[in-house]
């Protein structure tokens, strides 16, 4: 009886070891990388490696569910703050693929932003918290394709960092007592210089000195950096500055000779052309390089402003432009392409855009050319130019709706779709070197073309 008791008691020790050996589950860690889109950056896909000694088949969009939380709660906690970009949801899959061990899971650019948009009008990076569960079993096969287990399913953890290899192209500089930026390094052979200055969403907040918004809020800042864009430029570095609150503040904290001491400086460290000097800019932005002009009308060879915000200036801390100041633009014998769309409703085409132009081409004559776009609904144009081709200013057809059409993928399904944005969003356009002159020469092709 001790024999027969001593046996069963080591065949359930046995059967508890096996038992506790067969319920271990291996765990694998989740990738996240990210693209700018022209909305804003999106964590657009999950990747998942198992081993060089193995390799996954059987997959599908139910495979997986990703679940996707974003919040700025801890920054913002005991201010007045609100946060209107905070999510948490399943984030939409639209494909998964299989690359011997690894699985990379699509998913839906609509969603998954990595900035909040608050209160006061800033854009500020979100606290990511990404969950991946496994729905149904995978085959798992060795690397010669033994099959080693039909019904396999993993754990998942993720770290919420993520890769963008279009940001990742940029360093970031903090300036002390000054305005920071991040840098784009095209390289030795450069020597043209494109500087961004972003709208008033992406502003630093609360001194926080994030210097990525204006990088991730949409593609003002690389784009610059993109082969098509080198490749027209000849090679560019590029500055894109993150104002400390809003460039509305420019006069009154010193920040027009802050930017030119600082854009002085990368043209003297990395010898660049001081005649190929280049300064695009959306909204506050607009403003920002039009406020760079007329204080120092000898630092930009070309200028492409977009949407610029004159009308609003006033009530947000600066000071909308006199026809005096605007006047010493046209002194500056800088060329000027401005965009805008027919309508807009955050700052009035006819009170910007329209008025610079307006007195930029005073007394001179000035043609006209539509431009119908479909791809495949994309809003027409209109350019206005200047004989010379020293000014032009292309305004975008807006809907009955008041809003901008663009052709976008969002959904990844490997066709274009209609999609409207805001009618202030005109940057888009430019960014994607869109408009374009009678002869049809675009806009960034034109800008190239000042600079030789």
């Amino acid at each position: 009886m001790k024999a027969t008791a001593a046996l069963l008691t080591l065949a359930l020790g046995m059967a508890l070891t096996a038992s506790a050996f067969a319920a271990e589950t291996d765990t694998y860690e989740a990738k996240l990388s990210a693209i700018v889109t022209d909305a804003g950056e999106r964590i657009n896909d999950v990747t998942i490696d198992f081993g060089d000694d193995k390799k996954v088949t059987g997959v599908d969009t139910d495979t997986f569910t990703v679940h996707a939380n974003a919040n700025i709660n801890d920054f913002i906690e005991g201010t007045e703050i609100t946060s209107y970009g905070d999510y948490d949801l399943d984030r939409t899959i639209t494909g998964v693929e299989t690359d011997g061990q690894k699985v990379i899971i699509h998913m839906d650019e609509n969603e998954g932003a990595t900035l909040a948009y608050t209160s006061g009008s800033r854009n500020y990076p979100a606290d990511l918290t990404y969950t991946i569960t496994q729905n149904k079993p995978i085959t798992l096969t060795a690397a010669d394709g033994t099959v080693l287990n039909e019904e396999y399913t993993a754990e998942y953890t993720c770290d919420n960092t993520y890769t963008d290899d279009e940001t990742a192209t940029f360093a970031p500089v903090i300036v002390e007592n000054g305005i920071n930026y991040q840098f784009y390094d095209a390289g030795e052979d450069a020597d043209t210089l494109v500087v961004w200055f972003h709208g008033n969403g992406e502003g630093d907040l609360l001194g926080s000195q994030n210097n990525v918004a204006q990088m991730l809020a949409n593609r003002g800042t690389v784009a610059w950096a993109t082969e098509e864009f080198q490749e027209i430029l000849g090679g560019a570095y590029v500055m894109s500055f993150q104002a400390p609150d809003t460039w509305y503040y420019a006069q009154k904290d010193g920040l027009l000779d802050i930017a030119a001491d600082e854009i002085k400086e990368v043209i003297e460290k990395y010898q660049i052309d001081p005649k190929k000097v280049l300064a695009s800019g959306c909204s506050a932005g607009g403003y920002m390089t039009t406020r760079m002009i007329i204080a120092h009308p000898d630092l930009f060879a070309a200028v492409m402003i977009n949407c610029p915000a004159y009308d609003v200036a006033d009530d947000r801390g600066g000071e909308t432009p006199t026809d005096e100041e605007l006047a010493k633009v046209k002194e500056s014998g800088v060329a000027v392409w401005l965009v805008q769309g027919e309508t807009d409703s955050v700052v009035a085409t006819d009170a910007c855009s329209k008025r610079l132009f307006a007195v930029l081409t005073d007394g001179a004559e000035v043609t006209e050319t539509h431009i119908d776009q479909e791809h495949p609904e994309t809003s027409g144009f209109t350019t206005y130019e200047t004989e010379d081709g020293l000014y032009k200013l292309s305004l975008y057809e807006t809907t009955e709706e008041d809003m901008l059409r663009f052709a976008e993928d969002y959904n990844r399904d490997g066709e274009m779709e209609e999609i409207q944005h805001s009618s202030h969003w005109s940057w888009i356009y430019t960014l994607r070197n869109n408009p374009a002159a009678a002869d049809g020469t675009h806009i960034v092709n034109w800008a190239a073309g000042i600079i030789g």
